[in-house]
């Protein structure tokens, strides 16, 4: 062997923190970093989607549908009643939702509330449909003081679709002229 001649196999010592390992610690420490920023963006992310699949489900039976479709009525709040409507007439049952609750308000005095009086009356027609049948009345409060007016029935048909209960169908006695005297409606 002679001077300036490499040995096979060996290498020269080089300082610490000059190696390969050294070298790469930033890119693990990098994909580390991703991989849990990955994680703390799919948990939220997988408990979101599977809240929505929850609320587009339906409701667990057919009276809850109901009071879902008639509570979201009772506030005027659109927003959580797409959920109880069949997926088929979801439209058709929307503009007749967002009727009913327009003649409310052409009365000039929406009441604060309605409700149901006494128990729903459930008619199951086999295990996928139902028709319910409650008793309704406007309720209005004007300070300490509040006016109940007189219950009429509403019925409704729901069925069970994707394992849930919706409403089908709706049928309401008109707003002016039953609930409220016509002259009031404008």
């Amino acid at each position: 062997m002679t001077m300036g001649e490499e040995i096979p196999g060996w290498r020269p010592h080089r300082a610490r923190g000059q190696g390969k390992a050294t070298r790469r610690w930033p890119w693990l420490l990098m994909a580390l970093v991703a991989i849990l920023c990955a994680g703390l963006v799919a948990i939220p992310a997988s408990w979101a989607m599977r809240k929505q699949l929850e609320a587009e489900r339906g409701e667990a039976s057919p009276e809850a549908a109901v009071a879902v479709w008639r509570l979201q009525l009772s506030a005027g709040e659109e927003l959580g009643v797409s959920r109880v409507l069949a997926e088929e007439r979801h439209d058709e049952l929307l503009a007749q939702w967002r009727d009913y609750r327009a003649q409310m308000t052409r009365s000039g005095n929406p009441p604060s509330k309605i409700e149901a009086v006494g128990p729903s009356v459930v008619e199951r027609q086999g295990d996928d449909r139902a028709s319910v049948v409650e008793q309704i009345r406007a309720v209005w409060w004007q300070g300490p003081t509040s006016l109940a007016g007189t219950e009429h029935p509403w019925r409704w048909e729901v069925r069970k679709d994707g394992g849930g209960w919706r409403v089908w169908s709706a049928d309401l006695p008109a707003w002016c002229g039953v609930h409220v005297r016509a002259e009031l409606c404008h």
